[in-house]
């Protein structure tokens, strides 16, 4: 199948399971990044992408977009956080995420609708700006410095599980399983789903989309 059939067939109810649509009826998210700020609503238009928070508004022309990222970057309160960054060619930038403040302690996720519009998003911006570049993960430099801190922290956590079997310090142990075993893992998550690459913007890899439970019966 030609990428041109491909970008007519992207917009199938399939594709765009839990999309959000505005009065009319064009896509939309609503992003809250800040605990103290306004909800940001994004809206896909025929030939840019909108935003507003209710006091300021701008837009970003889609043939002017020259690259689009997504990554894997967990919050402290939810570790399933997923980000699109998009630049244009003179240097502006927006982003958003699936993840919205609701309170101190209370994050709420749009799992469905993060995904469904930013496949929406990423199928327009190829089409409309064919140079554009869609990249995967993490800058290679800072995939570099996370890979080397997690292997030093992993060998870090070996010598102490040796240093507490050789002493019976079992409290000692299970400190650093719990705690050292935990951030290990979180840290390979991250190098795992962030590998420095390129993606087809009409094929979005899953390990940079939240993962979409079926709605209950």
């Amino acid at each position: 199948m030609t990428d041109a059939a491909r970008l007519a067939n992207d917009t199938s109810p399939a594709a765009d399971d839990g999309l959000w649509l505005d009065h009319e009826d064009r896509p939309t998210f609503r992003h809250k990044p800040k605990l103290i700020g306004p909800e940001i609503v994004f809206t896909l238009q025929d030939r840019e992408i909108a935003w507003s928070d209710g006091r300021v508004s701008g837009s970003l022309p889609l043939h002017q977009i020259e690259s689009v990222r997504l990554v894997f970057r967990p919050a402290n309160l939810y570790t399933s956080r997923y980000r699109i960054e998009i630049r244009q060619r003179l240097g502006k930038r927006i982003w958003f995420s699936n993840v919205s403040w609701r309170g101190m302690v209370e994050i709420e996720s749009h799992d469905a609708p993060f995904a469904a519009f930013v496949r929406r998003l990423c199928a327009a911006i190829a089409k409309a700006s064919p140079k554009a570049r869609f990249i995967a993960g993490e800058p290679a430099w800072r995939y570099a410095v996370v890979a080397a801190i997690t292997a030093g922290l992993a060998v870090s956590l070996a010598y102490l599980t040796i240093a507490a079997l050789k002493t019976t310090n079992w409290g000692l142990m299970g400190l650093v399983a719990f705690v050292g075993g935990y951030t290990v893992w979180q840290m390979s998550l991250w190098l795992r789903k962030n590998r420095p690459g390129s993606f087809d913007p009409l094929a979005l890899p899953t390990d940079l989309l939240p993962t979409v439970k079926p709605p209950r019966a």
